[in-house]
C-alpha cells in the first residue's frame, strides 16, 4: 500500500475510533460517512459486493455483501473499511459476520494463525447523507515465518430498522464482546470459551440473540526446529499442517437474561492430526427488545483424529455451494446467522492453500413465511486432493413489528369492541354484559 493510502487508513481510523464518543446528529459524523466513503474506493480493495436481500419500505432492510483485499505480506493483518448505505429511515442498525474465505496467493503452507474479524461496526446517521453502516475488518493467514502473500475476503449480512416500528437495541456493536482462552493441548481439541455482558440497557424481560463478529485462532510458540534462516530458537513462532477448524455459538433460547446478565457458548477446533496448545478469541455483539425473536441450532463439534483410508483423491479443490430453505417461520422478519461451521480434510492433515465458508444469496418471502440461502465452502491444499468435509448450522434472528393500536382504540380506550357477523332473521343476540357490539 502506497504511503498516502496509509495516511488516509489511519486518519480515517482515528475518525471511526473517536466517532463513538460523539451523537449521532453530530457534524463529525456526516463527515466520517463521507471519509469512508472515499477509501472504500481505494484500489486496494477489489471484488466488492453489495446487494438489497429484502425490505420493507418504512420499517425495515436486510442487505448482504462482500469484499476483498490482498495483503503482500502475512507479517500484519489484512485490514478494510467498509461501508454500505441505508434507506433514509433506518435509525438503528448492525451488521452480522456471515463468512470468510483466506487464500495463499503463492501455493499452498502450513498455517500458523487464521482469523476473520469485524473490530467496529457503527451506524452513522445525520445531516444530508444517508445513513451509513460503517466497520472495520482485519483478516490474518500466516505461517511460522509470517512472509507469505494473501487474499482476505469477508462476507456480511447487514440489517437496518426504524425503531418507532421495531423494538431492538443493539449492545456491544461498535468494539464487540470479546472472549479468549489459551487451549492446552492436554485440555483436548475442543475450546471453550464463557462469554458474558453487564453493559448497556438490556433487560431481563427483553429477547436477546448473540450476533457473531468474529473469531481469530493462533498457535502458541514453542520450539520447533526447521531448515531455515536464522536457526530455530526456544519459543520460536510455531505453524502446523490443518486438519480441522470448527466453530459453534451455543444459544439454547432468545432469553438467556437471567438478572440482566447474559451468558453463552462458544466452542471451537484448531488443529492437525494431533493437538497444539493455541490461543483462540472470539468476538459478538447483542441485539435485544420485544420485537426480536430466535430459532436457535447449533452444531455439535466432533473432532477429527488420525489418519483414515477415506479418501476421495480424484475430487475436491473447488468451492462447494448447496441451497437450503427454512419453512413456516412465525416471524414478520428473518435474517440467517452461521453460528456453526465445521471444515476438515477427509484422511490427513495437509497444507493449505485456501480455506473459507459463507451464506449469500438471502431471500425471504414473507407472504409464505420462507427464508432461503446459499452456503458455500472450501478447504483444499494446492493439487485439491483429498477432499474435504464441511458442515454447518444455521439460526434464524426473527422480527415481529410493534402492534398498533386501531383508530377506535386510540380514540377511546375505554370500550371494549367485540366484532361478529350480521345477524340472521333465526339468530337473535344479546350483550350479557354493556361490552359495545359493532355488527
Amino acid at each position: 500500500m502506497r504511503g498516502y493510502q496509509l495516511i488516509l487508513f489511519g486518519v480515517v481510523t482515528f475518525m471511526l475510533l473517536t466517532g463513538c464518543t460523539t451523537s449521532r446528529q453530530n457534524k463529525d459524523a456526516i463527515t466520517l460517512s463521507e471519509t469512508l466513503k472515499t477509501a472504500s474506493s481505494n484500489p486496494s480493495f477489489f471484488k466488492a459486493d453489495r446487494k438489497i436481500s429484502f425490505e420493507d419500505k418504512d420499517i425495515f432492510i436486510l442487505v448482504e455483501g462482500s469484499q476483498c483485499t490482498e495483503q503482500p505480506h502475512g507479517n500484519s493483518p489484512a485490514t478494510m473499511l467498509i461501508t454500505h448505505d441505508m434507506p433514509a429511515y433506518v435509525n438503528n442498525g448492525t451488521i452480522i459476520l456471515n463468512g470468510w474465505s483466506l487464500r495463499y496467493l503463492n501455493g499452498d503452507r502450513q498455517v500458523r494463525s487464521l482469523r476473520a474479524d469485524i473490530l467496529h461496526s457503527k451506524l452513522v446517521t445525520g445531516g444530508n447523507r444517508p445513513p451509513t453502516l460503517v466497520f472495520e475488518v482485519e483478516g490474518e493467514l500466516g505461517d511460522q515465518n509470517r512472509n507469505d502473500a494473501y487474499e482476505f475476503c469477508i462476507y456480511y449480512t447487514g440489517l437496518g430498522y426504524n425503531s418507532a416500528s421495531i423494538d431492538a437495541r443493539i449492545e456491544g456493536d461498535y468494539n464487540g464482546i470479546e472472549s479468549q482462552t489459551l487451549q492446552v493441548d492436554s485440555a483436548g481439541p475442543i475450546a471453550t470459551l464463557e462469554s458474558h455482558w453487564q453493559d448497556g440497557t438490556l433487560k431481563s424481560s427483553d429477547s436477546i440473540a448473540v450476533l457473531p463478529r468474529g473469531f481469530d485462532f493462533q498457535y502458541e510458540n514453542e520450539f520447533e526446529c526447521e531448515l531455515r534462516m536464522p536457526p530455530c530458537r526456544w519459543e520460536d513462532p510455531t505453524d502446523h499442517h490443518l486438519r480441522q477448524i470448527a466453530y459453534s455459538l451455543f444459544q439454547v433460547d432468545a432469553s438467556p437474561n437471567p438478572n440482566n446478565y447474559p451468558h453463552w457458548i462458544t466452542q471451537t477446533i484448531f488443529k492437525d492430526d494431533s493437538i497444539h496448545t493455541h490461543w483462540v478469541k472470539t468476538r459478538t455483539a447483542l441485539i435485544g427488545g420485544n420485537s426480536i425473536k430466535l430459532r436457535t441450532n447449533v452444531l455439535p463439534l466432533n473432532p477429527r483424529a488420525g489418519k483414515t483410508n477415506i479418501c476421495r483423491n480424484g475430487v475436491g479443490g473447488t468451492v462447494d455451494t448447496s441451497t437450503f430453505t427454512i419453512n413456516e417461520l412465525p416471524f414478520d422478519y428473518a435474517i440467517p446467522i452461521l453460528t456453526g461451521w465445521n471444515l476438515d480434510y477427509e484422511c490427513s492433515d495437509q497444507n493449505v492453500q485456501r480455506a473459507g465458508i459463507w451464506i449469500h444469496d438471502i431471500r425471504f418471502n414473507p407472504a409464505n413465511s420462507t427464508l432461503e440461502y446459499k452456503l458455500s465452502s472450501i478447504l483444499r491444499d494446492k493439487d485439491g486432493a483429498p477432499g474435504f468435509n464441511t458442515a454447518h448450522r444455521i439460526s434464524v434472528l426473527g422480527f415481529n413489528r410493534l402492534s398498533i393500536p386501531s383508530v377506535v382504540e386510540q380514540a377511546h380506550p375505554e370500550l371494549k369492541i367485540r366484532i361478529r357477523k350480521p345477524v340472521d332473521s333465526y339468530d337473535t343476540y344479546l350483550p350479557d354484559d354493556d361490552t359495545n357490539v359493532l355488527y
